[in-house]
């Protein structure tokens, strides 16, 4: 796979018009995309078929998170609309996660499922005294890895500080996707844990997740080559 391939950028704005103006923009360099919260609550469906319609392949991050029955009922609309991916949280336990993957089962095509694993907001202090989780903050997420993999996702989003453990107890074809990705010296904004890169294809990343670093770029494109570069030498 080629660099370009493994990065998807997020567009992570208010429209649809300031949307597909980043995507032309950028045109043919990027064909991965992220549609969150932000921008699904703003155009909905549409955007997703305004991209589809442009070639590009689509990852839904919505981390769904509810009862079996809700999630497995959004997952068969979402693959009828034929996206890439999409996300729900590993937190949601085994019989919501089994929902999912029983929910596309089967079907002509077929989504990829990404449980999250832990925020990358987040970090040890939070998740100790704020969510009472005991576990220090990568063997947690290590731990909802190995239950997304049990229940059959395909891969989960980690920071890249976990990766080489969730390879290790996942097997090297459990799909790793990693966000808050920056360049050295690049803002860190709200993320606790940031990775360069390099440094996140060198530990055995899958897909880099870029939103930021390149949509509030003054030169989008040069900053999506120039990660891409960055990629391309850390898997030579």
């Amino acid at each position: 796979m080629e660099a370009a391939q493994r990065l998807i950028v997020a567009l992570d704005v208010d429209d649809m018009a300031t949307a597909l103006a980043l995507v032309d923009l950028l045109g043919d360099t990027v064909s991965r995309y992220k549609v969150g919260y932000r921008l699904f609550l703003a155009a909905g469906w549409q955007i997703v078929e305004e991209l589809e319609g442009r070639g590009k392949w689509v990852f839904c991050d919505l981390k769904l998170h509810d009862i079996p029955a809700t999630v497995a009922g959004a997952i068969r609309t979402m693959a009828h609309q034929n996206i890439g991916a999409v996300t729900l949280h590993a937190f949601g336990g085994s019989a919501m996660l089994r929902a999912a993957v029983e929910a596309v089962h089967g079907l002509a095509h077929r989504p990829l499922l990404w449980a999250v694993t832990v925020l990358t907001s987040l970090d040890e202090t939070a998740l100790r005294d704020e969510l009472m989780v005991t576990l220090p903050l990568s063997d947690y997420a290590v731990h909802l890895a190995r239950l997304a993999r049990f229940c059959g996702c395909d891969g989960v989003i980690a920071s890249g500080h976990e990766i080489e453990r969730i390879k290790e107890s996942c097997g090297d074809d459990f799909q790793v996707i990693v966000p808050a990705v920056r360049l050295v010296g690049a803002d860190a904004h709200d993320q606790r844990r940031i990775i360069t890169p390099d440094e996140a294809i060198r530990r055995g990343a899958d897909f880099l997740v870029v939103g930021r670093a390149i949509t509030q770029s003054e030169n989008p494109r040069d900053a999506f080559l120039q990660i891409a570069e960055a990629v391309g030498r850390a898997r030579v």
